[in-house]
């Protein structure tokens, strides 16, 4: 637009090329101002964005008398590494760990009995490790790594033993992997 076509302009029109113009610079300077605010409070949406510099890991707690599964807060992917620890004690009075039965007296050979499942799997089969279980460990303290493939999901734990009578819980630390 020249100077000459402004003469010729509406009051009403000068008016609005002036508000747009006004408008279209602070444009800008009003979203940076939005941005700046929205990062200094706490209902920023960009802090619920894990940070994965740190490593991933939450610790759950299954006690042996509930039937109930136990799920991880958060979602998982690729690789983790699963820590177990933890015993109880069944009705019957016999030990119980996450795959083994033992006598808590300290006789007798602790035999294979996987008392926890991952995502409704035996924890012997999720983890793959049926054909050569862990030995047993008398601190009943086990580590494996769970493969999710590319799923991108809550894990869920339950015990396959226990119920009423039975006492104890399992710990069960979830560590995401890269």
């Amino acid at each position: 637009m020249s100077r000459s076509d402004g003469e010729n302009q509406h009051p009403w029109q000068r008016a609005a090329s002036t508000l747009a113009l006004l408008i279209g610079s602070a444009l800008p300077v009003l979203i940076a101002i939005v941005l700046v605010s929205s990062t200094n409070e706490g209902g920023n949406p960009l802090d619920r964005i894990p940070d994965y510099g740190d490593p991933l890991v939450e610790t759950l707690s299954l006690p042996l008398e509930s039937s109930e599964p136990v799920q991880t807060q958060y979602r998982y992917y690729g690789r983790v590494r699963l820590v177990f620890e933890g015993s109880g004690t069944l009705a019957d009075g016999a030990g119980i760990d996450t795959f083994y039965r033992f006598d808590q007296t300290g006789r007798g050979v602790p035999a294979l009995a996987p008392a926890l499942a991952i995502d409704g799997v035996s924890a012997l089969e999720a983890l793959n490790l049926s054909a050569e279980p862990p030995a047993y460990a008398d601190d009943h303290l086990y580590s494996a790594v769970y493969d999710l493939r590319g799923d991108y999901r809550r894990l869920r734990f339950n015990a396959l033993t226990g119920g009423t009578g039975s006492s104890g819980a399992f710990t069960i630390t979830v560590v995401q992997l890269r």
